[in-house]
This record gives C-alpha cells, sequence and structure tokens, in this order.
C-alpha cells in the first residue's frame, strides 16, 4: 500500500500469494499512475527494509522522488503505515476470515473507500472531519445509516430534505 501524508489518499496494491520483484515494480508503476490522477508528486517515499525490493525500485523513482528506508527494527518511523494497517486490522480483519484473494481486495477495497470518504478523521484539518474535500455538512433531513460489509462500517448521513 501507498499512503499520501498530505491527504491521506490511500493506493491499495491487489493482494498476492507470492510476492516478488517484478510484482513490486509493477505496483510501483500502478501507484505512479495513482498518483499521477490523483494529481500528487511526492517528494519522498519511506519504505521498510524487506529486501524484496529490487534495486530498480528506487531507480524508478528518481530523480523527483527520494526514497528513505526506515531504520532497523523501527516500526515508528513509518507510523501513518503502521496505524493505517492496525486499523484495519482491527475494525475490519479481525471480522472476517477470507477465502480468497479476491474477497480480501474487495474488503480492503470497501474498507478504503470508507476510510476516505466517510470515516472521521482527528487532527486533518478541522477535528473529527472526513478526508472528502466534496464533503458538506448538512442540517436538514433525515438521519440514515450506511451499513458495508456485514455491518461492520457504518456511517451516517442526512437525506435530501
Amino acid at each position: 500500500m501507498f499512503i499520501h501524508l498530505g491527504s491521506r489518499k490511500v493506493f491499495h496494491s491487489p493482494s498476492t500469494y507470492h510476492p516478488d520483484s517484478q510484482w513490486i515494480m509493477q505496483q510501483a508503476r500502478n501507484a505512479s499512475m495513482w498518483m499521477h490522477d490523483e494529481g500528487i508528486k511526492p517528494r519522498f517515499l519511506i519504505r521498510d527494509r524487506d529486501r524484496i525490493y529490487p534495486d530498480e525500485f528506487n531507480a524508478f523513482w528518481k530523480p523527483d522522488v527520494r526514497c528513505i528506508r526506515i531504520p532497523v527494527q523501527a516500526p515508528k518511523a513509518n507510523s501513518f503505515v503502521e496505524s493505517y494497517v492496525s486499523s484495519v486490522r482491527r475494525e475490519v480483519l479481525n471480522h472476517f476470515v477470507c477465502f480468497s484473494r479476491r474477497q480480501l481486495d474487495y474488503i480492503l477495497s470497501v474498507w478504503r473507500d470508507h476510510y476516505q470518504q466517510r470515516r472521521p478523521h482527528r487532527g486533518v484539518g478541522r477535528d473529527n472531519t472526513v478526508l472528502d474535500e466534496t464533503f458538506v455538512p448538512q442540517t436538514e433531513g433525515r438521519v440514515r445509516c450506511r451499513s458495508e460489509l456485514g455491518g461492520i462500517l457504518k456511517s451516517y448521513y442526512r437525506e435530501a430534505a
């Protein structure tokens, strides 16, 4: 996964049973296209020290993006990703047994959409706001509940008056 710290927008790579260097490079290309589509111009890419990253990974991002490997055994150096992963595990994945990659990818895509569009975030903009820039709080209409993933994710909205 890739997370843009300024906007908290997230790109999920499709899951795989056997990640290798070719798969990593394809995800780098996919993330680069996603960033271009979203208008994100990264300056830094913080990544872990996994041996699966080929030398071409850093070269792919240069000269525009500086790749930084986190220190050994220092998860706090990548705290935004660690926080996101722990949230998705605690709030969603702990409630499911996935029987296929397709099911996992679906659950993660629903979570990502919920995270980016409906889930309140503290410390981003005004207190407890959602990340969607087009969100406008409504004061008229009946309050309704949107339930996803069998009720695991819930959000509330107002019907048009």
